[in-house]
């Protein structure tokens, strides 16, 4: 009974209840509750190292991470929900760090690196400014200011006419260094060389230990320098042996030439400082022309010449061009049978006739009136006298005879040359003497031609005087012309004689006596006291021109 009552009491409360729930709003029921979904810590440890501080960081996390334990291996660490930490290690080494993954699903991911810290910085250098710059080299100067903690592994110079900021490494930089260590603040250079005239260079220093390469700033520059331009502008007052070429300097060059001029060659049409003379132009104005003369050029021929510029280096730069010019024919060599200059003791006819000298007694040799020794000849006014052996050669139709005497003294006739047998005056054909103008001041000069003679001796004398009071024991021209019924004398290039009525056209022409220079015949010597030079003698009668470029010669 006790069951059935107690089944139908519960039937009971249970209708009751679902009347009630039927009969208001619907309830929900709170949810069973349910367990964390976790992810798996995962990442990489990196870490960023300067000097002793370190900055670890987690890169690449995936999963879950609530929290990171920092071990920095050393017995320090921390905790952060981040995932960077900065970390100052207290003394340089090597060291192992972790770091903890972890979240509240109580996942655990351990990552490990190894880091090495010490003092170590980026060297630091200067740099001085370019010097010794030149074409295509300069001089760098640099020191290293702080070796950053660290050994220099190398330190040098880049530079670059292309990249304002040069590095090593980089393209168009070009690298000048040194490996190992170099003292704090001891200056140090670098030479680059092959450099492009008259280009921009950006330069720095550097220096490089384990930390990195450091840099001088800020970058440098210099402009390398720039080679000299010159011009030949042309020739002028082109003469026989002289002329004057124009020479122009357009650009000095940067640093300036030491050295500026004009080479010239007959041999060569590219003249050069080795192969060929040079004249030397002090101090060039820029932009201005200057003559530069050239002398003892040889007659009638071609000469090429340049300007050059000569620098410290030693390289010569020349003009763009060669210029040229041709000397004037030497009239003073035309129709010439004769032609003894005495240089250097020389006896011999330079003429090509072959009217060489022959001296007799004891002639010596002494200065010339340039001052060159043993290149005039000296008589004693005694018995020295010299001659050229009859010849047919000396006695042309037309004559000119030029001769420079340096008479001693004058207190009697002497004999400057004579054209007859000197053992019985026998054969004569012209000649001339000095002598004292009796009764009158001054010296008479006395120059004869033979006509209508039939080569008789004392017959036929033709006789050209003039008076002069002239300085003795000093060099004279004395000069005579004759060309059909002219006859002209000059002094010191002075003509001081003329007559143009002279009885016969030609000069008589008498077979067999030699030229004598300095004495007449053996009875009548009048041996010259005194030198003579430079005797040359024309078959034909020169001009006035021709007689002055003789006395400047």
């Amino acid at each position: 009974m006790k069951s059935i009552s107690t089944f139908l009491r519960n039937l009971f409360f249970v209708c009751l209840l679902a009347g009630l729930l039927s009969g208001c709003e619907k309830w929900e029921l709170p949810s069973r509750k349910t367990q964390r979904d976790c992810g798996k810590p995962a990442g990489n440890l990196d870490a960023q190292i300067q000097q002793r501080k370190v900055d670890f960081s987690i890169s690449g996390s995936n999963g879950t991470i609530d929290k990171v334990t920092w071990d920095f291996g050393n017995g320090s660490s921390t905790v952060t929900t981040g995932l960077t930490v900065s970390y100052e290690y207290p003394a340089s080494g090597e060291f192992s760090a972790r770091a903890t993954l972890s979240n509240t699903c109580k996942d655990e991911t351990i990552l490990l690196r190894t880091v090495s810290v010490n003092d170590a910085a980026v060297p630091t250098v200067s740099l001085q400014p370019a010097t010794e710059i030149t074409i295509n080299a300069a001089t760098l100067g640099m020191t290293i200011t702080s070796v950053g903690n660290a050994a220099i592994l190398t330190y040098g110079i880049c530079y670059s006419s292309k990249d304002q900021m040069p590095e090593r490494g980089k393209p168009d930089v070009f690298v000048l260094a040194n490996p190992g260590s170099l003292p704090i603040n001891t200056p140090v250079t670098f030479t680059p060389t092959n450099l492009e005239p008259n280009t921009l260079y950006y330069v720095r220093s550097f220096a490089a230990n384990q930390e990195g390469t450091g840099y001088s700033s800020p970058v440098q520059s210099f402009r390398t320098g720039s080679k000299p331009s010159l011009n030949s502008t042309g020739a002028v007052n082109v003469s026989v042996r002289t002329a004057g070429v124009n020479f122009v300097v357009t650009n000095p060059g940067t640093p300036a030439a030491t050295e500026y001029g004009v080479c010239y060659s007959s041999t060569t049409t590219t003249p050069d400082i080795n192969n060929s003379p040079t004249v030397k132009v002090a101090t060039p104005t820029v932009g201005s022309s200057t003559t530069v003369p050239l002398t003892d050029l040889t007659p009638n021929t071609k000469y090429y010449y340049r300007s050059y510029a000569k620098l410290a280096s030693g390289e010569v730069i020349y003009s763009s061009t060669t210029e040229s010019f041709t000397t004037q024919v030497d009239t003073l060599t035309q129709d010439l049978v004769a032609s003894v200059s005495f240089t250097d003791g020389s006896k011999s006819d330079g003429s090509g006739s072959n009217n060489h000298v022959t001296l007799v007694d004891n002639p010596t040799f002494v200065a010339d009136r340039k001052g060159k020794a043993n290149s005039a000849i000296q008589l004693d006014g005694q018995n020295d006298y010299f001659y050229m052996e009859e010849s047919g050669s000396l006695r042309p139709g037309s004559l000119s005879i030029s001769i420079w005497i340096k008479p001693i003294t004058v207190d009697r006739w002497m004999q400057i040359y004579n054209k007859s047998r000197f053992s019985d005056g026998a054969f004569e054909m012209y000649s001339s003497l000095i002598r004292p103008n009796i009764g009158a001041p001054g010296i008479v000069v006395n120059t004869d031609i033979k006509q209508n003679s039939n080569c008789q001796s004392g017959v036929g004398w033709q006789t050209f005087t003039f008076t002069s009071s002239f300085q003795l024991n000093t060099w004279h021209h004395v000069v005579m012309v004759y060309s059909g019924q002219t006859a002209r004398m000059y002094f010191d290039n002075v003509m001081l004689y003329e007559t143009t009525k002279l009885p016969k056209t030609t000069i008589d022409d008498c077979l067999g006596g030699a030229l004598k220079f300095g004495a007449q015949s053996q009875s009548s010597p009048n041996y010259f006291y005194g030198a003579m030079d430079d005797i040359r003698i024309y078959k034909r009668a020169l001009s006035a021109s021709e007689v002055q470029a003789l006395y400047n010669q």
